[in-house]
C-alpha cells in the first residue's frame, strides 16, 4: 500500500518545509478508521466533493487518482504527478519532489 509505504519512509521528506496529507474522497470516518489502523502519522483530509481534489489535478469522475500533488505555503498549485506506483518508487518520487520544490519561485 501506498500509505505505508510513505509512513515507512517519512525521513526522505525531513528536509522539506512541508506538510503532508493523504486526501481521498472517502468519508471523514473511514479516513480516521484508515488513519488509526494504519498508525499513520500524516494528516488525512476527506474530500468528499472533489474540491481539492480538483484543485490539485488529481480529480477522477467517481475516485481520486494516485499519486501526488504541491501546492505552495500560500495553497496555489505547482505541480501534480499521477502514479499509481509512487510509494513502490517512493526515493523517486522523493527526489522529484525535491526537484519541483527547487524550482518553485
Amino acid at each position: 500500500m501506498q500509505l505505508v509505504q510513505l509512513q515507512e519512509n517519512l525521513g526522505l521528506f525531513s528536509d522539506l518545509d512541508a506538510d503532508i496529507y493523504a486526501i481521498s474522497v472517502d468519508t471523514p470516518e473511514n479516513s480516521l478508521m484508515l488513519k488509526e489502523a494504519g498508525s499513520f502519522t500524516f494528516t488525512f483530509l476527506s474530500d468528499e466533493t472533489f474540491e481539492t481534489l480538483e484543485h490539485v489535478n488529481m480529480m477522477n469522475s467517481e475516485m481520486s487518482y494516485r499519486g501526488f500533488s504541491i501546492l505552495d505555503k500560500d495553497g496555489a498549485y505547482i505541480y501534480h504527478q499521477q502514479n499509481d506506483m509512487w510509494g513502490e518508487q517512493i526515493e523517486a518520487t522523493a527526489n522529484l519532489i525535491y526537484e519541483q520544490f527547487e524550482n518553485m519561485p
